[in-house]
């Protein structure tokens, strides 16, 4: 065979060569694009962030035992004609105590106005119903201008 037909079977070959390596690298980055897909989006739909399903489930939990210790007659306080004030104070503080974990933690750290603001409404409608509007009415007063003397110091995440 000629020098010339050497010549270009070595380039077809280096050639076929690259074309390979290519398609390899293709398939490579395709495929390390589909695994960060699939990863981010396992991220995206797995919350990341477990502090406020488990203040629901311990609301939930609290709301259950208010209930059986009302049907039970355990405290002589509770009743059914009050259990759900009760229920909305204990949600009320629980919320309460999300907000300062996550005013004090960084792994939970978010913006908390929401969670103060439910947190208050509850509590209102629990300490309503059980030492009447016209004691919550003036807590309810000062406690949205403690808010806003507390917003003034942790204004970056509040």
């Amino acid at each position: 065979m000629s020098e010339q037909g050497y010549r270009d079977r070595g380039e077809k070959q280096e050639k076929e060569e690259k074309e390979r390596q290519e398609r390899r690298e293709k398939q490579e980055k395709e495929e390390k694009d589909q695994g960060r897909q699939e990863r981010d989006k396992g991220e995206k739909w797995s919350g990341g962030d477990a502090l406020g399903p488990l203040v629901w489930g311990l609301i939930i939990i609290f709301a259950g035992l208010a209930f059986g210790a009302a049907n039970l007659g355990l405290y002589p306080w509770l009743t059914w004609e009050n259990v759900w004030s009760y229920i909305f104070i204990g949600a009320g503080l629980l919320f309460l105590l999300e907000v300062v974990i996550r005013l004090l933690m960084p792994a939970y750290r978010r913006p908390v106005r929401g969670r103060i603001i439910l947190a208050f409404v509850a509590l209102a409608i629990g300490l309503g119903g059980v030492v009447g509007w016209e004691l919550t009415w003036p807590l309810i007063i000062i406690a949205v201008g403690l808010a806003i003397i507390i917003g003034v110091f942790v204004r970056p995440s509040f």
